[in-house]
């Protein structure tokens, strides 16, 4: 039987998002869909799969996809899902729970350019919400100079507060990069 479950998780959440998949696997929920906003489960044997998400720089459909994939399945991690967004794709991988984790971006150095990446997606989404908060504002203040008060425009404080939580989780991925990196230099 399939079941399906509408659950909102920040691009920045992914490990969060992850936890759940996996809580879920630990239910006897396995997941064999994923969109942004729902995760689609048939039931499996509790605690018989693990999933791992990986933020995956291209399409889908790319070579280096289809490259990634095949290293995947020659450890036995089938991908079950992906959802792709402009310029990356979050890809969900099932293996079995045999009490170990795959050894994939578990250096140091593939942790910073993962977090790297995350940054890159989300500096772009940041100024596109801040540069939507400037226009509207501007329509919003013409508006009221016009003596038109219309208090939908005040919708563009959401863009504000979006590009604000954004920039906040870039510093915390900021300070993640920054932790690793010195990390790294100690074991060097």
């Amino acid at each position: 039987m399939r079941t399906t479950f509408t659950k909102w998780f920040w691009i920045w959440q992914l490990p969060k998002e992850e936890q759940w998949i996996n809580e879920m696997a630990d239910h006897g929920y396995g997941l064999v869909h994923a969109g942004r906003l729902t995760f689609e489960f048939e039931d499996i044997e509790p605690g018989k799969y693990k999933y791992r998400e990986f933020l995956f720089k291209g399409s889908w459909d790319s070579d280096k996809a289809r490259e990634f994939l095949q290293f995947m399945e020659e450890m036995e991690i089938r991908n079950v899902a992906h959802v792709s967004y402009p310029g990356h794709t979050v890809l969900y991988m099932r293996y079995e729970n045999n009490g170990t984790e795959p050894e994939v971006y578990s250096d140091l150095d593939s942790k910073i350019e993962y977090e790297k990446m995350l940054c890159s997606y989300l500096l772009p989404l940041a100024i596109i919400n801040l540069l939507a908060f400037i226009y509207n504002i501007c329509v919003f203040l013409s508006f009221v100079i016009s003596g038109r008060f219309n208090p939908v425009n005040l919708v563009s404080f959401l863009n504000l507060g979006i590009a604000i939580a954004i920039f906040i989780q870039m510093g915390k991925k900021h300070e993640i990069i920054k932790k690793l990196q010195e990390e790294r230099n100690i074991h060097e």
